[in-house]
């Protein structure tokens, strides 16, 4: 029977290679192709919603990986506490909460703190429930005048981002299967 430890180690090691893999595949692939749409209206609503559901899952998945290495660790008996579990953390939080509040800074602390509370729990944070929720409203709205250069430094900024995720986050998982390789008995 496998040993937990072992086992919480190898599901944050897991986890850090799909954050890797989501954040490659968003630079990589994804933002590249939003240049691709016809209007630059069309590509900032769906940049939009690219950067807010890939910023969802990246902190979801990365304090999954921190919460698997950090139980690893207090559960670990003193010879088994290696160094890198707490290594792989702080890497995969610089990778995810650090670089996102670093590209959202301009929102200060606080509201940075509660913008990732809204868009990576189910809180509502304060918003009273109607009896037409907003989802199933369907409104018609007019082509917004977007300017599309601003929509291209937007789509560069997001590109970085994910490419310095990845780099970073690959760097936790190259950690993590050295780690994991030392372990075997």
């Amino acid at each position: 029977m496998a040993c937990p430890i072992t086992v919480t180690k190898f599901v944050g090691t897991v986890s850090l290679g799909l954050l890797t893999g989501l954040s490659y595949s968003t630079s990589a692939i994804t933002v590249p192709s939003l240049q691709l749409l016809p209007t630059s209206t069309t590509a900032s609503r769906c940049l939009y919603e690219v950067k807010r559901l890939n910023r969802k899952h990246a902190l979801r998945i990365s304090s999954l990986a921190n919460a698997c290495f950090l139980f690893a660790y207090c559960i670990s008996p003193p010879r088994r506490k290696h160094p890198y579990l707490l290594w792989m953390c702080a890497t995969s939080t610089l990778a995810s909460h650090g670089l996102d509040f670093w590209y959202n800074r301009q929102l200060g602390l606080q509201n940075w703190f509660i913008s990732v509370l809204r868009d990576t729990t189910c809180l509502t944070l304060g918003r009273k429930s109607s009896a037409k929720k907003e989802e199933d409203l369907v409104v018609v709205e007019a082509e917004e005048d977007v300017n599309g250069e601003i929509v291209q430094r937007e789509m560069a900024a997001e590109r970085r981002l994910q490419g310095i995720r990845a780099w970073l986050s690959g760097i936790a998982l190259s950690m993590g299967i050295v780690g994991l390789w030392g372990d075997r008995s």
